[in-house]
């Protein structure tokens, strides 16, 4: 027997309360938690046991510590003995068995592989490179094209078609970045600002670079997130240096133009290292906020919250993550510190109101059986209508076009082509005003 999943966008949560926990199990300094989407119980956490170098105002990353990352098999409850020692870890991109970690040791950096799911690696590029890589992204093939964002270089940038056997960076394009995103059309890259600050796109991959950032200037980048489930919307995180040895943060930036215009949504004077986007509930996003603690939208990351109950006063929130979990009482996030370890939250549940804004008001979906679905949906605006089913890896396993609908109220009761495996899918509305998605969860 089957049992219905409902799933309703803009509904009223109930307060819980903003508490913070501490992880047991990793290291102190986090650098990045990855949470894949596919495998909801893993937790990967890079992290040392030594404090940075000159790392926080500078544009430079020194080697310490090289406790390399663990691995949680249960959600975050218990953590493996650490892999990769000998490296500092900064960031991993696992895809199936097939893992990249982004590396630094004492004197070089670059991209180690491992095709038995993070046990065992080697280099992928030699001679090793003298720039630290910090982030990894891959935009799925045939072939895959796999890119990396650099510091230490005026080549921040890399592209490869071979797991960075081989990579290429752009001379003309000077530029140390401290993050990269990658969409179907778009490279972004958040550019450090000590060579040329603000977010860049390209179009071409890299080929050439515009930077039509306007409310940004040359701010220090730290992070940039294009928004899964709202097209042409990004946010990103900022600073701007003062010194060699001084910055002001300046907080959350949002673009809805695909990153020509921006403007300030949240954090306002906070240096915002880092942000995430839930994988299926596109209400809520998290950031770094530095000493402030963690900050969070339940708004589609149009209003900002900041929850720092439980955390520790005056040490620095360096990453934060967003697993694929439901949210039906609230959002679960994880917190890495710098100098305080890992923290999980409750079920975070803010006060901002989580209107959408695209042109649907509402979607509610019941899961009648693996095979049939029914929607209860309602449009603010007239036009053309027609939904896709995305699975969690992104594969499009249905889609119907309802033709031209009427604003108002509808109901739609959709035959799926074949039944759904137990798991998290995506459903997405595309009307000529933009896209909204609803997670699905369908039970045994």
């Amino acid at each position: 027997m089957w049992r219905w999943a409902s799933v309703g966008i803009g509904c009223v949560l109930s307060a819980i309360a903003q508490v913070w926990s501490p992880v047991e199990g990793v290291e102190p300094f986090v650098h990045r938690i990855v949470c894949p989407e596919t495998d909801p119980a893993m937790v990967i956490v890079c992290g040392d046991s030594v404090p940075p170098v000159a790392e926080i105002w500078r544009s430079n990353i020194q080697f310490y510590g090289g406790q390399g990352f663990r691995v949680s098999l249960d959600s975050g409850r218990t953590f493996s003995e650490p892999r990769l020692m000998g490296f500092s870890v900064r960031d991993i991109l696992p895809i199936g068995q097939l893992w990249l970690a982004a590396v630094v040791d004492i004197a070089t950096g670059g991209v180690v592989l491992s095709s038995d799911g993070g046990r065992t690696w080697q280099w992928t590029q030699r001679p090793r490179c003298q720039a630290h890589v910090v982030r990894l992204q891959v935009r799925p093939g045939p072939p895959p094209v796999w890119f990396a964002a650099v510091l230490n270089t005026n080549q921040g940038y890399r592209v490869s078609q071979d797991t960075f056997a081989t990579c290429v960076g752009d001379l003309r394009f000077p530029v140390q970045a401290r993050d990269i995103a990658v969409t179907d059309s778009f490279v972004y890259l958040a550019a450090d600002g000590y060579l040329a600050g603000g977010v860049w796109r390209s179009s071409d991959d890299g080929q050439t670079w515009q930077k039509d950032s306007l409310g940004l200037g040359n701010l220090r980048i730290w992070c940039v997130v294009p928004s899964r489930h709202q097209p042409g919307v990004l946010l990103c995180g900022a600073d701007t240096l003062l010194s060699e040895t001084q910055s002001e943060g300046r907080g959350i930036y949002r673009s809805e133009d695909g990153g020509r215009t921006w403007r300030l949504v949240g954090a306002p004077g906070v240096r915002v290292t880092a942000l995430a986007e839930h994988p299926f509930d596109p209400r809520y996003w998290v950031a770094a906020g530095d000493t402030t603690g963690v900050w969070v939208s339940g708004s589609y990351g149009t209003a900002w919250e900041r929850h720092a109950d439980g955390l520790p006063q005056g040490v620095p929130v360096r990453t934060v993550a967003l697993p694929p979990w439901e949210t039906h009482h609230g959002v679960i996030a994880f917190a890495g510190l710098t100098g305080g370890g890992l923290y999980r939250s409750r079920p975070i549940v803010t006060s901002t109101p989580a209107t959408p804004p695209l042109s649907t008001a509402e979607v509610v979906v019941h899961v009648q059986a693996p095979d049939l679905l029914l929607l209860r949906y309602a449009l603010i605006e007239s036009g053309p209508l027609e939904w896709e089913l995305r699975d969690v890896i992104g594969r499009r396993v249905a889609h119907i076009d309802e033709g031209w609908r009427e604003a108002g109220w509808h109901s739609l009761v959709w035959q799926l082509p074949s039944r759904l495996v137990c798991g998290w899918y995506l459903l997405r509305m595309n009307t000529p005003c933009g896209q909204r998605s609803t997670p699905v969860l369908v039970l045994p």
